[in-house]
């Protein structure tokens, strides 16, 4: 949940040209559904799919030790915010990280020198739009939906009242 489209982008660029299959396991699971919608539109599901990444429904996920957890003594390399003794799994040895530094020990399959980070990271200025929000006005398949949604007057009176109030 705390990390963004972007990051999910740059874990999919640095994962483009891996050939075959990690030598760890992977589990992707975006913030949002909206968030898998993009990044499958844009392709990145199916990278994460061709290195053999497992895809996470959207949401809290192993990060809150739900749906599935490691197995025991296993290291773990998570984008999650908290790290907890158990949360991911018995006795998980657990790194927090950026998700371009998981991909980067997802595909080595140890912890990255600074080196070997930079030169997976440098990488990623050639690729277009990578850290770019997911701003849903600038996206027609949003808009179009938007523009289908009929608000009636005294909800809308409501909402601007209520918007007014706070930022007064």
């Amino acid at each position: 949940c705390m990390t963004n489209i972007g990051h999910f982008r740059a874990a999919g660029e640095m994962l483009r040209n891996v050939n075959g299959q990690l030598p760890t396991r992977l589990w992707v699971a975006p913030p949002t559904k909206m968030d898998e919608a993009q990044l499958t539109a844009e392709g990145f599901y199916s990278i994460y799919g061709k290195v053999g990444a497992r895809t996470e429904m959207p949401g809290c996920s192993l990060c809150m030790g739900n749906q599935a957890r490691v197995a025991e003594n296993s290291t773990v390399v998570s984008t999650s915010t908290r790290n907890f003794p158990n949360r991911l799994g018995q006795g998980a040895n657990v790194y927090l990280a950026s998700a371009e530094l998981a991909a980067v020990a997802a595909i080595l399959g140890k912890l990255p020198t600074k080196a070997e980070y930079m030169e997976f990271y440098s990488g990623l200025s050639k690729a277009k739009n990578v850290y770019s929000y997911l701003n849903f006005d600038k996206y027609e398949a949003y808009t179009k939906k938007a523009d289908t949604v009929t608000i009636e007057p005294e909800v809308k009176a409501a909402a601007k009242a209520a918007h007014a109030a706070f930022t007064a």
